[in-house]
């Protein structure tokens, strides 16, 4: 496994951009609802590092189309479209497509197709066929085998399945080099949503929404089509204020500005004296460690 390092990162380009909402019954729960403003002011687009590395394993050279699959406002979207044709981007949350259209029409970016959808609808699209398919911090959402066995009737031959973990990892009990605060703000998260939800039709009793499931991603890709799997990490950080900090632990579902409702200023109020009394200080540091697997089928 390679690793890679980085400092930041921004991502622009040039052009006009597409939309598309179609009516679709199957949907995900509303996890995310009211989300979408927070996920684009606090959370990070990925770094521009991750993509360079992606597109040289792959052989990205502008020609290709691709597909991001549990999207959100474009957090992976936008870096994938420096080395591709087009994307398709899609997500079950009409807010978050919204956002990553604006942000689209705000950068210029041109070639995104933005979809209402899930990893369940994907038979019923219309989309594809597709030379890779990306999902970043959505994966653990999905029925994984069955949106794996999805992707093998639209990847072309060649192509491959690329698996990131989230831009926000710092909160994560296996961060290296965590940092005091991170505990202080797992522990009031967990005060305040403590159970929480993963996949819809998840009927174990974990129901933790993400246990930064590394090793199991691979043994899962590993059991499915594309079983060929090669991997690289890129650790980085970005710095908060304390309100960016609280911001952005009401991405995480169950914490969004909709699920706490008349309990947000109780939440913000303590999530800030936690954090003060773990850290005291104007800046946060968050160290994001992001691994990337990338599937592809065997060859032999």
């Amino acid at each position: 496994m390679q690793r890679l390092t980085a400092a930041a990162a921004s991502v622009a380009g040039l052009g006009s951009t597409t939309v598309r909402i179609d009516a679709l019954s199957n949907h995900l729960p509303p996890l995310f609802a009211g989300a979408a403003e927070y996920y684009v002011r606090y959370r990070s687009e990925y770094p521009a590092p991750i993509f360079t590395e992606l597109a040289g394993r792959l052989g990205l050279d502008g020609r290709q189309s691709a597909l991001d699959l549990g999207c959100g406002p474009g957090m992976a979207t936008f870096g994938l479209t420096e080395h591709v044709a087009s994307v398709t981007a899609v997500d079950p949350d009409r807010e978050m497509l919204a956002a990553g259209h604006a942000l689209a029409v705000e950068k210029g970016v041109d070639g995104i197709d933005w979809r209402e959808g899930s990893s369940e609808d994907l038979a019923g699209l219309g989309v594809g066929p597709f030379d890779l398919a990306l999902m970043a911090a959505s994966f653990h959402w999905m029925d994984r085998p069955a949106t794996l066995a999805a992707l093998d009737k639209l990847i072309n031959p060649g192509g491959a399945v690329v698996i990131i973990t989230g831009s926000m990892s710092g909160l994560a009990r296996d961060t290296p080099n965590r940092p005091a605060w991170a505990e202080a703000a797992y522990t009031t998260r967990e005060r305040w949503a403590p159970s929480r939800r993963r996949w819809r039709g998840d009927t174990s009793d974990n129901q933790s929404t993400y246990t930064l499931q590394r090793g199991e991603n691979r043994a899962v890709l590993e059991a499915s089509a594309f079983a060929s799997v090669d991997s690289y990490e890129l650790h980085w950080q970005r710095t908060h204020t304390v309100d960016e900090l609280i911001g952005l632990l009401m991405t995480v579902p169950d914490l969004t500005p909709t699920a706490l409702g008349d309990r947000i200023d109780g939440f913000r109020t303590e999530l800030r004296e936690a954090l003060l009394a773990a850290q005291p200080g104007e800046h946060f540091v968050e160290p994001i460690w992001t691994q990337v697997l990338i599937g592809r089928r065997p060859t032999d």
